[in-house]
């Protein structure tokens, strides 16, 4: 459904005390999309797979053909394997689209 498509990655906030809030944008394509478990299983672009913290919440920017989503969720796992660094995404509340007038 979102296959290939481009992401980007934000911390909103951090669980953890000892998480430094990080306001850099983390780089993605959707790999997979797993609808029934509200899973998205993102290839991060960057090389430092330990800049993406499991004690975080994080908005999700998809970029589709016709518009741009968002969700909110936290990151289950990130590991490395032979498809690259791969980052599994846990959304919370589904997506929203983002209005057209809103500057970034």
């Amino acid at each position: 459904m979102y296959e290939g498509n481009q992401v980007d990655l934000q911390m909103t906030k951090t669980i953890s005390a000892d998480t430094v809030l990080d306001d850099t944008t983390h780089h993605c394509k959707v790999f997979r999309y797993d609808m029934e478990g509200d899973y998205i299983y993102l290839k991060l672009k960057e090389q430092d797979l330990t800049a993406i913290s499991l004690d975080a919440k994080y908005q999700c920017y998809i970029s589709t053909k016709k518009e741009i989503l968002y969700c909110t969720g936290v990151v289950k796992e990130r590991y490395q394997s032979e498809d690259g660094n791969m980052v599994i995404f846990r959304i919370e509340n589904g997506f929203f689209s983002v209005p057209e007038n809103k500057e970034e």
